[in-house]
C-alpha cells in the first residue's frame, strides 16, 4: 500500500494504536499494551520510516486515556519519545487524532504533541487556534455523512437517517448525530480555517462493518461503494477540489425515473462558477456557485417529475459552456452491456480485469435503477474472482457467480489463471439480451517474467467462487403509483390510487401500502383501505402525507420504496395518539443541535443542553402518568433528563419527572425504560424533554390507564353535588349531608368489578356510603359501612358485580362526617 502511495503521490497519516491502557471492548489491544507497545512501535516505525508518502505518525485514534486523566499525558509523552527514537531524522511528525478535543484533559495532551487531529470537532477550530497558536490543527476524521449509491429518500430538506429499505439517501439528508451537518459544511469548515493543515474525510470507500445506522453488512460512509462505483457525493468533493480551468466537470442527480407529478429534489455540482438546469429543454434557471466564500456549493431545484431529460450545463466566467451532464428517463431493461478497464491482461495469475455490468432499455438508455439478477460465466485462461454491487443489504456472497445489480450496476472481477490464451466472459439475466466479452491473457505486459506463478504456487489466487444454481428471478425494479387526484377536501374526502409493478413479468408481487410523513413515520391524517395493488384513501385531518408503496423483493425488509405526495385540506387538526409510539423525529420544537437518530428517532447533542417538545397529543379524558421511552445511551453511565408537560421552563409548564436512565449500553440498540410521572397528563397537551448529554431516543408512548380500575382521587370527580364538603389538593374533607361525587365513563368491561378499596377516615362509629353504578340499561346500589378511624385508612369491601360502562356515584346521606382521599375498584 505504501509503495503505491509513494508512486501516486498520496500523503499518509500512518496510524498505530486504537487504544492504550484503557480498553474500548473486552478483548482489544489494551490487554497487551503495556507488554507490547515498545516492540510494536519499533516494528511500525522501522517498517515505514523511509516511505516518502508518510507525513505523520499517529500514536492513537480516539484514545480514552487522553480524556480520563493525568496518565494520558504520561503515555502521550512516552509514545512520542518512542516514535522519535526510531525516526531520529523525523521523516514524519508524531500526531494524535481525537474525538475528545472539546475537553480539558485531551487539550493538555494536544499541547504536548502540538500536531493534533480533530475528529468531528470543527466547531472548536477557531477557539483552540486563538488559544494555542503553536498547535497545528487538521481534521483527522470529518464528514461521516452516510449515503447509498443511487438511493434517494425525498425530500432533501428533511433529515432521514434511516428508512425501511435499510439504505441511506444520496441527497445529503442522511446525517449522523456526530458527523457533519452536510457535505458542504464539511468542505466549507475546512476551507474557512486557513490555518488548518487539511482534512481526512470518513470515509473514501465503504468498508465491511460499521453499517451505521443499521445492522447490515458494510458501511455507508464512503464516497465510493465497495464495488468501486462513485456515489453522487464523490462529485461534490471533486467539484471543490479541482479547477475548472484544468478539469471542467458538472454532475446532476438523481436519475430521472419517478412517479408522474412527484416532487423531486434536483441537484447539480460543478467546479465552474455558474450552472444551469434544463428539464425537457426548458431552463429552470441559472445559479452561481462561489467556490471560495459561498455557503452553498450544490445548486438545488425542486420540480415535479415528468418523463424526459435532465441536463446540467456548466459555464465559465465568460458564459462559455465548458461541461454538460445529462440523465434521461428510461424503461425496463431489455439488454445487458459491459465495459472493462482493459481487454488484455497479464497471464501471471495475479492480474485482474474489472468489468462493469449495466443494462439498457429499448431506446438504448441506461437503466439506473436496474436490479436484475446477473449470472456470470468465465471460460478459457481466466477465472471469476468475485462479484460486488455495493449494496450493504445484499447477503449474497462476494464469491459467487450470481448476484443482483444494485442501482443499475454490478462489478465482475476476472483473474488470470497462469496460462496464456483467450478468456470469454458471458453475462446473462432472465429475459434480457446477454453480452459476451472477449479478453486476452498473455505475458507481454509482465515486467518480470520470473514472477509468473507456477501451477504449484497459488498464493495470489483468491478462493474459487461458489458456482450457484442459476436463479432465474426477475426482481421488481419500480413501483409506479398513479392517482387521478392528490388533494383531499370536504367535497373530495376519498381518493384512489393504484400501483403498477415494473417490469410486468416480475417474479414478486409482495407490495405493502403505508401513509407517512416526510420522515417515513406513519401518518394519522388519512386512513387506507388496501386491496392488492389498489388503495382507497379517506382524509381525516389537515396536512400533507406521502403515500408509500414498498416491495421486499424476497428480502426480509422492503427493498423498493415508491412515494407520492398528497394534501388534506379542511378536515381539522390531527392529534397524536400517546398510547402508540410517537417517533422521536416528530418533535415540533427543539433547542440545541439535535439530529436524526436511529430508527426515525432523535439524537441529542454530546456536550450541551437540548430541549424537545411534542405538541397536539390527545391523552383523552383520563390520561396517563406512565411513560415508556426506548433509549440508546452510549456511555453505560447514568443519563439524567427531565420530562415536562408543556415547553420546559416556560410559564405554565410543569416538571413531571427528574428521570434517570441507567441501563448498560448495547451498541445501536434501544432499550425501554418506564417512568411514573408526578401526575397524569390528560386532554390535549404537550410533552417536553430536557437532555444534558448525548442519547438516541426512539420516541415515547404512554400506558393507557383503565380509569375504572385505577386509583382515583376524590379531586378527579367529574361533578360534585351538595354544599357540605371541601376539597384540598386531592382529598375531600368534611363530607356531610346529601353530598354526591360522580365519576363518568367508568368502564368495568365484561370481567366486572366485585371489590372496592377506599382510603378515608371518620369520627363516627360507622359512616354509611352509597356506591351507585348506573347506565342506560341498569342501576346498582351498594351500601358500605366505613368504621371509625382517626387516621386515613385503606379498607376493602365486597360489591355486587359491576359490569359494562357507566357512572359511579358516592352518595353521603344526612349525618355523614367523612374525609375521603381515594378509591380503587378491583375485579
Amino acid at each position: 500500500l505504501l509503495d503505491l502511495a509513494d508512486e501516486m503521490g498520496l500523503l499518509v497519516n500512518d496510524e498505530s494504536f486504537d487504544m492504550w491502557e484503557l480498553s474500548k471492548t473486552p478483548y482489544d489491544y489494551a490487554r497487551f499494551f503495556n507488554d507490547w507497545h515498545e516492540k510494536d512501535v519499533a516494528s511500525w516505525i522501522r517498517r515505514d520510516r523511509n516511505h516518502p508518502c508518510v507525513i505523520m505518525w499517529s500514536i492513537g485514534n480516539e484514545i480514552y486515556d487522553t480524556h480520563a486523566g493525568e496518565r494520558g499525558r504520561e503515555l502521550t509523552r512516552m509514545l512520542m519519545e518512542l516514535v522519535r527514537s526510531h525516526d531520529p531524522n523525523q521523516n514524519a511528525a508524531a500526531t494524535l487524532g481525537s474525538n475528545y478535543m472539546p475537553w480539558e484533559n485531551t487539550q493538555k495532551c494536544a499541547d504536548i504533541i502540538k500536531l493534533i487531529g480533530y475528529n468531528y470537532a470543527e466547531a472548536y477550530y477557531d477557539e483552540h487556534h486563538k488559544e494555542h497558536k503553536d498547535w497545528i490543527i487538521y481534521g483527522s476524521e470529518t464528514a461521516s455523512v452516510v449515503q447509498s449509491r443511487g438511493i434517494y429518500h425525498f425530500p432533501a430538506d428533511v433529515p432521514i437517517l434511516d428508512d425501511d429499505d435499510r439504505q441511506c439517501s444520496s441527497l445529503g439528508n442522511s446525517i449522523t448525530s456526530w458527523g457533519a451537518k452536510s457535505i458542504e459544511k464539511c468542505i466549507i469548515d475546512n476551507q474557512n480555517a486557513d490555518y488548518s493543515a487539511g482534512m481526512f474525510i470518513w470515509s473514501g470507500f465503504d468498508y465491511i462493518g460499521e453499517p451505521t445506522p443499521y445492522h447490515t453488512k458494510n458501511s455507508y460512509f464512503g464516497q465510493v461503494d465497495t464495488a468501486g462505483f462513485a456515489k453522487d457525493s464523490f462529485y461534490v468533493y471533486q467539484a471543490e477540489w479541482t479547477d475548472y480551468r484544468n478539469y471542467p466537470m458538472v454532475h446532476v442527480w438523481p436519475y430521472w425515473d419517478f412517479n408522474e407529478g412527484q416532487l423531486i429534489d434536483i441537484m447539480v455540482c460543478s467546479n465552474a462558477p455558474k450552472v444551469e438546469l434544463f428539464v425537457n429543454g426548458v431552463s429552470l434557471g441559472v445559479k452561481l456557485i462561489d467556490h471560495k466564500h459561498g455557503n452553498e456549493r450544490i445548486a438545488r431545484w425542486k420540480h415535479p417529475y415528468s418523463k424526459g431529460e435532465l441536463r446540467a450545463v456548466a459555464y465559465d466566467e465568460h458564459d462559455n459552456i465548458i461541461a454538460q451532464d445529462c440523465t434521461e428517463s428510461f424503461g425496463d431493461p431489455v439488454k445487458l452491456e459491459a465495459v472493462c478497464d482493459k481487454y488484455t491482461f497479464n497471464s501471471d495469475g495475479t492480474d485482474l480485469v474489472f468489468v462493469t455490468i449495466y443494462a439498457l432499455d429499448a431506446d438504448g438508455h441506461e437503466v439506473c435503477n436496474a436490479n436484475n439478477r446477473i449470472n456470470v460465466t468465465v471460460t478459457g485462461s481466466g477465472r471469476l474472482a468475485g462479484l460486488d454491487n455495493g449494496d450493504s443489504t445484499d447477503t449474497d456472497s462476494y464469491k459467487c457467480n450470481s448476484r443482483r445489480m444494485f442501482s443499475g450496476k454490478l462489478l465482475a472481477v476476472i483473474q488470470s489463471d497462469n496460462t496464456e490464451g483467450n478468456v470469454v466472459v458471458t453475462i446473462e439475466s432472465k429475459g434480457l439480451e446477454p453480452v459476451t466479452i472477449h479478453l486476452v491473457a498473455n505475458d507481454t505486459c509482465c515486467c518480470n517474467k520470473e514472477n509468473k506463478l507456477s501451477e504449484n504456487n497459488s498464493e495470489f489466487y483468491v478462493d474459487d467462487v461458489t458456482i450457484c444454481e442459476i436463479y432465474e428471478e426477475v426482481p421488481i425494479r419500480k413501483l409506479e403509483i398513479v392517482a387521478k387526484d392528490r388533494v383531499f377536501t370536504k367535497d373530495r374526502p376519498v381518493i384512489e390510487a393504484i400501483v403498477n409493478i415494473l417490469p410486468a413479468n416480475a417474479t414478486y408481487d409482495d407490495i405493502c401500502w403505508r401513509a407517512t410523513d416526510d420522515r417515513g413515520v406513519t401518518s394519522g391524517i388519512v386512513n387506507l383501505e388496501v386491496t392488492d395493488n389498489r388503495v382507497v384513501m379517506h382524509g381525516v385531518a389537515d396536512g400533507t402525507f406521502r403515500l408509500r408503496c414498498t416491495a421486499n423483493n424476497a428480502k426480509k425488509h422492503p427493498d423498493i420504496i415508491s412515494v407520492l405526495e398528497f394534501t388534506v385540506e379542511g378536515m381539522g387538526v390531527m392529534h397524536y395518539n400517546p398510547y402508540e409510539l410517537i417517533s422521536g423525529s416528530l418533535y415540533s420544537y427543539s433547542e440545541g443541535a439535535v439530529a436524526g437518530g436511529n430508527e426515525r428517532g432523535v439524537a441529542t447533542p454530546r456536550d450541551h443542553k437540548s430541549i424537545l417538545v411534542y405538541d397536539n397529543i390527545d391523552f383523552g379524558e383520563w390520561g396517563s402518568d406512565l411513560i415508556t421511552i426506548p433509549i440508546f445511551e452510549l456511555e453505560s453511565s447514568e443519563l439524567n433528563f427531565e420530562i415536562w408537560e408543556g415547553i420546559p421552563f416556560a410559564d405554565g409548564s410543569t416538571l413531571l419527572l427528574d428521570a434517570v436512565y441507567d441501563k448498560p449500553s448495547i451498541w445501536n440498540t434501544y432499550q425501554e425504560e418506564t417512568f411514573k410521572l408526578a401526575k397524569r397528563v390528560k386532554g390535549i397537551s404537550s410533552i417536553g424533554f430536557v437532555f444534558y448529554r448525548k442519547a438516541h431516543v426512539k420516541g415515547f408512548k404512554f400506558e393507557r390507564l383503565d380509569k375504572a380500575y385505577c386509583r382515583i382521587n376524590m379531586s378527579d370527580a367529574d361533578s360534585v353535588y351538595g354544599d357540605s364538603y371541601s376539597i384540598k389538593g386531592e382529598v375531600a374533607y368534611d363530607i356531610g349531608n346529601n353530598v354526591s361525587f360522580v365519576y363518568e365513563n367508568m368502564d368495568f368491561g365484561s370481567k366486572g368489578a366485585g371489590k372496592i378499596t377506599i382510603c378515608g377516615r371518620t369520627s363516627l362509629d360507622n359512616n354509611t356510603i352509597h356506591v351507585r353504578f348506573e347506565n342506560e340499561e341498569q342501576s346498582y346500589n351498594n351500601i358500605i359501612e366505613f368504621e371509625k378511624s382517626e387516621e386515613f385508612t385503606e379498607r376493602s369491601f365486597e360489591l355486587e358485580m359491576l359490569q359494562g360502562c357507566g357512572s359511579v356515584s358516592f352518595i353521603f346521606l344526612p349525618g355523614s362526617n367523612f374525609d375521603f382521599a381515594w378509591f380503587r375498584f378491583d375485579s
